[in-house]
């Protein structure tokens, strides 16, 4: 019998891609919305979780296939470090308890690549810090701010990706996890008939080739929406505003489609400073060199910091 499968993200690897565009094209599966699987695992506060509940939001009973769940928030939200990492394990816990034989799906992605993305993210959803205050909050900040379990913020430990693979491997059993480098989908065609053999996944029709869900930010179009994000209070936590005028979103939205789609504003791409890279490059390699413990995959030669 086909299981359940669950995909966890990380962040920026591909998600609205597999939300859009592949996932709702299964025909083995059930796909479920975004809303119904956040209603199911994250809405219900830390001491209030039911898995009869969560069953019931998902529709579980009644089904004449198994689901397929996507949710990258279910790994911890990039800009606040998962809430310092505690979400992400009380959600394997939720996860385990209502889809017991689930497998389960963790794209991953070097940590160069995935940081800049994450502080792009952070400016196309309102942001106006510099990378360097948004990656070094806690040294930026007095008092209980530089507490991350009081406030918490982006923690370098978010994409240390072998914890949390090591935990649902201890949950599910290794067989039942399984881990895609983002990388990977340069070879795309592949890869989705990788996790068809994997998860017992049938897809009805691929998305044409080149399609992609959302357009990256070059540095002078993240520098002129950081600009526009002085006149929003949204929608990231972490940011200054001048004043927040009506209408603040739509200018927000306005400024990124802009930025997005003139070639003068996004010919150069966005890079992090050669200090932030060399961050990058000194906390990551013991974490990847567990995750190569835990998975034969070839990160040097996909750019993981080692």
């Amino acid at each position: 019998m086909q299981s359940a499968i669950v995909h966890l993200g990380y962040h920026k690897t591909a998600t609205t891609w597999l939300q859009k565009q592949l996932f709702p094209n299964a025909v083995s599966h059930d796909y479920v919305p975004r809303q119904t699987v956040q209603d199911a695992f994250l809405k219900p506060c830390g001491m209030h979780f039911c898995p009869e509940q969560a069953s019931e939001v998902l529709s579980l009973h009644g089904r004449n296939r198994p689901v397929l769940l996507s949710e990258e928030n279910l790994s911890g939200y990039l800009h606040n470090g998962g809430l310092h990492g505690f979400l992400a394990p009380e959600v394997a816990r939720r996860i385990k308890a209502v889809l017991p034989d689930a497998h389960i799906v963790i794209f991953i992605r070097n940590q160069f690549d995935i940081c800049r993305a994450s502080y792009a993210q952070y400016v196309s959803g309102g942001g106006t810090w510099g990378s360097h205050r948004y990656f070094e909050t806690a040294r930026k900040v007095r008092g209980a701010l530089t507490r991350p379990w009081k406030a918490p913020a982006f923690e370098f430990e978010h994409f240390e990706y072998d914890r949390l693979i090591a935990h649902y491997d201890a949950l599910f059993g290794r067989d039942h996890v399984h881990v895609y480098p983002y990388e990977w989908l340069r070879e795309r065609d592949a890869l989705i008939e990788r996790m068809q053999q994997d998860l017992g996944l049938a897809i009805e029709s691929l998305p044409p080739e080149g399609s992609r869900a959302n357009r990256s930010l070059g540095a002078v179009g993240l520098a002129m929406v950081r600009g526009v994000n002085l006149f929003s209070r949204q929608s990231v936590v972490n940011k200054h505003y001048v004043i927040d005028l009506p209408g603040s979103q739509a200018l927000r939205h306005g400024a990124k489609w802009l930025a997005g789609r003139v070639p003068v504003i996004n010919n150069r791409p966005a890079r992090l400073s050669p200090r932030m890279q060399a961050r990058i490059a000194a906390h990551y390699p013991e974490s990847n060199r567990r995750l190569m413990d835990l998975r034969d995959l070839p990160l040097e030669e996909l750019g993981y910091p080692l």
